[in-house]
């Protein structure tokens, strides 16, 4: 008898403590996780982009969007993992964690914004299809670095590879047609041609004052 009693005694414990795992995963906290992913991932695919127009302004946001990123890799791999991982281990997650962001920055403000600033975009949408990839297999807990060398990474090659040259045939096409902040200069050409009557109208009055004197004006 006692022999049947002991499994039951040993299995009530074990569901006592998976209880708590389930609490950390629940959809408040993976929601929070993975709105600063992707909110980190946004604020630096913007910055990136728009960073020749102001330097300054998007060097902050930049700064921001990595750190909201890392907020996010510290939630979801440490608060949220059931195995918190080593030192050595934490240090290369949070390095690649941040150069991941950036790589997906780079993909995605690359095509947002493909119109506004083809050129830029044509060689940062490839890169961050690289550099993200590379980045997650050294993150990820399951990731070897046998896995660049793979038909899947050769496939990543060849579509950032396609990505530049498809982009950058575009960006001549839309560089030759220009931008839609060039329409601007084209409404200052027809105020040229507004500017040369108003200089016809000196001649007008030059012949009335010396019509006066008499035929003098006239002997030209």
């Amino acid at each position: 008898m006692t022999t049947v009693l002991k499994p039951e005694l040993n299995q009530t414990p074990a569901s006592n403590h998976r209880r708590p795992t389930l609490d950390k995963k629940s959809l408040p906290a993976r929601y929070s996780g993975q709105m600063l992913y992707f909110l980190g991932a946004a604020l630096i695919a913007g910055a990136v982009v728009h960073y020749p127009i102001n330097p300054s302004l998007y060097a902050i946001i930049c700064v921001v969007g990595a750190f909201v990123f890392l907020l996010g890799t510290i939630v979801n791999e440490f608060v949220l993992a059931d195995e918190r991982p080593a030192l050595s281990q934490a240090i290369s997650l949070v390095a690649f964690s941040l150069l991941l962001s950036f790589g997906v920055g780079l993909v995605g403000g690359g095509i947002q914004h493909f119109e506004q600033f083809p050129e830029r975009s044509a060689w940062m949408t490839p890169i961050g299809l690289l550099m993200s990839y590379v980045a997650f297999v050294a993150k990820d807990s399951k990731g070897r670095w046998r896995h660049l060398v793979t038909p899947f990474a050769a496939g990543v090659v060849v579509l950032a590879a396609l990505a530049w040259l498809g982009m950058t045939a575009l960006a001549g096409t839309i560089s030759s047609d220009g931008h839609s902040h060039d329409h601007g200069s084209t409404t200052q050409t027809p105020t040229e041609p507004d500017q040369a009557p108003v200089k016809q109208d000196q001649p007008t009055e030059a012949p009335a004052e010396p019509a006066k004197d008499g035929h003098t004006s006239h002997s030209h």
